[in-house]
């Protein structure tokens, strides 16, 4: 991660595909929080508790973000990567995911 003596700050200018964030819409204005899911150490966690706080009223939503965590967790086994999860907690953890 970059700067951290920022704090929250806008680094990025989100327009939203379907035109809700044009002048006069529900969307425009709106503040939004971006996760690099690429790169940011902590969006593994940060999906998986919205995935779960999202689940009952957006269950197709919860259920695709449970699908890239599952992607992710496997990516990060296959890189060794363990810092916040280790590889023994990342397996429990998808294993909830497997059918």
């Amino acid at each position: 991660m970059g700067d951290k003596t920022r704090g929250l700050y806008r680094k990025f200018n989100i327009t939203r595909t379907d035109g809700a964030s044009e002048a006069g819409r529900k969307h425009n204005g709106c503040d939004y929080f971006v996760l690099d899911l690429t790169h940011d150490q902590f969006a593994f966690q940060a999906l998986m508790a919205y995935a779960f706080a999202c689940e009952k009223e957006y269950p197709l939503l919860a259920a695709d973000l449970r699908e890239k965590l599952r992607q992710m967790g496997v990516q990060r086994l296959q890189q060794g990567v363990g810092d916040l999860l280790s590889k023994e907690n990342v397996e429990k953890f998808l294993k909830g995911f497997r059918g």
